[in-house]
């Protein structure tokens, strides 16, 4: 039996992305995995950042969204978690997204509990003072029935929102969705999807206490009690408004913890066209974007041997070439990477491919040559591999 190598265009990908590909964006992601009665947890986003439970606070198995498991808050004072963000690891400037599912137990809310996140405080068991954020803050004499948003950009005021009514009080015995979104100045807050609250407050960076400073889940006001409630997957998203309009579909499965590429298929197909270029998956920034094979010594209309992505080439002179490609690039921050052989034996002579002017998102312009007894010479190679990383 012939078996024939497949060639790298004949190669496609198959089923769908698994994965956020916005995940490098997500600077705390908490799933709230875990045993019964656990005071630690992990944060599944790429800042790692560290975690500590507070009172009476644990990792709860008698109710989850997703998973098994959820943090579970109970009437005292200090339960909550809080999150210490080190140096700019998390610098809510320009958009963002904040989302977790509560479920509320406490039928009776006081005075400064807050159920949701309290952002930009200096301390991790009673948080005080102006911060950048407290987002479902409960205040009677405000409102009986609904949560509100304090916020702001430094300590003097509560510039952005001194008590702005976001939403009712979460149901009891009921999992919600809740998110808070900004969008250049435009802020808007969403229960299940549907938006509850809009309006233009500012974009200028959150107010932090100092630095390291906490994102807290959890806690009430200053030495309030906290009001008894399940937490589940709370995740922060940094240059990213995820949700947008009147109203969106919330998920229906815990939040992807990378950014793809699990469970990819790559399937031998003769009319395969090759990996598609896209923003995704196996699409990601590790994933060559472009490469070919040159024979440097062909005429200019046929030195490309075997390429993908490349439209064509201008043959320059001696070992000068410049790669056009056909899909371009969709910045000038990418990596080129080359090398170059020959047929013959082997050689002492050393030399590199190297691009050399200003980068193009069209197009690259690439040298060989080598040096030999001290000098240094441009030579057009059999054999020139070129492979281009970016996006």
């Amino acid at each position: 039996m012939n078996i024939t190598k497949p060639r790298l265009d004949q190669f496609k990908i198959t089923g769908s992305t698994v994965g956020d590909v916005h995940h490098p964006k997500v600077k705390l992601l908490l799933p709230f995995d875990g045993s019964n009665g656990a005071t630690s947890t992990t944060d599944s986003s790429n800042v790692n950042a560290s975690i500590t439970f507070q009172g009476s606070a644990t990792i709860a198995t008698a109710q989850s969204k997703f998973g098994g498991s959820s943090l579970h808050v109970t009437n005292a004072n200090p339960d909550s978690i809080a999150a210490q963000i080190v140096g700019t690891s998390l610098n809510l400037t320009a958009d963002f997204t904040i989302e977790w599912w509560i479920k509320r137990v406490q039928v009776s809310v006081s005075d400064e509990m807050v159920l949701g996140p309290t952002y930009g405080v200096s301390s991790s068991t009673n948080p005080s003072g102006k911060c950048g954020l407290l987002c479902g803050y409960f205040y009677n004499s405000t409102s009986s029935t609904k949560i509100g948003l304090y916020a702001a950009s430094g300590s003097g005021s509560w510039d952005f929102s001194s008590g702005n009514l976001l939403c009712d009080l979460p149901t009891v015995g009921a999992w919600e969705h809740h998110a808070l979104v900004r969008s250049g100045s435009d802020w808007s807050y969403y229960v299940d999807g549907s938006r509850t609250y809009n309006a233009s407050l500012g974009s200028s960076t959150l107010y932090s206490q100092s630095t390291p400073s906490y994102i807290m889940l959890g806690k009430g006001h200053g030495a309030n009690a906290s009001a008894e409630a399940y937490y589940d997957d709370f995740r922060v998203t940094q240059g990213l408004a995820r949700y947008s309009g009147a109203s969106f579909t919330p998920p229906s499965t815990a939040h992807l913890t990378s950014a793809g590429d699990v469970n990819k298929h790559i399937v031998v197909n003769s009319d395969a066209d090759g990996v598609a270029i896209g923003t995704g998956g196996i699409n990601q920034a590790r994933i060559a974007k472009a490469w070919a094979f040159i024979d440097g010594t062909a005429a200019a209309a046929s030195m490309i041997q075997g390429s993908y992505n490349v439209s064509s080439m201008t043959d320059n002179g001696t070992g000068d070439y410049q790669i056009n490609f056909s899909t371009n690039m969709s910045d000038t921050n990418y990596s080129v990477v080359g090398s170059f052989g020959d047929t013959g034996s082997a050689s002492d002579v050393t030399g590199c491919v190297r691009y050399y002017g200003a980068l193009s998102t069209a197009h690259t312009k690439i040298s060989v040559n080598y040096t030999f007894s001290g000098g240094k010479y441009f030579y057009d190679y059999p054999r020139v591999y070129l492979h281009f990383f970016g996006n």
